[in-house]
């Protein structure tokens, strides 16, 4: 009877649990690790990514993905259109880039 009540509550859990691609990082963790050097800050990401060349920044979240922190920047080009850029917030490297229409 417990293990099917248990069994219950844990589908239902599941059920109403939205899915989600990545985790939230609270900014007080991302200062910290900038500060030990675990990350790159956004100076240094914004300078590898150029308004230039990229667009005007919009938005930026950052995201644990598999354990990855992922900052995800928003940019708005010349011509319009809103780019998404995934960039790992270690190393700066460009993981997907993103044109919306």
């Amino acid at each position: 009877m417990k293990t099917t009540l248990l069994f219950l509550v844990l589908a239902a859990g599941m059920i109403n649990s939205p899915v989600r691609a990545g985790e939230d990082i609270s900014q007080n963790e991302i200062r910290e690790l900038v500060r030990r050097g675990e990350l790159l800050s956004l100076e240094s990401i914004l300078s590898l990514y150029p308004e230039k060349q990229y667009g005007k920044l919009l938005d930026l979240e950052a995201e644990r993905e598999h354990g990855t922190v992922i900052y995800e920047l928003k940019t708005l080009r010349a011509d319009g259109r809103v780019t998404e850029l995934k960039i790992d917030a270690r190393n700066g490297s460009l993981l997907k880039l993103e044109v919306e229409d």
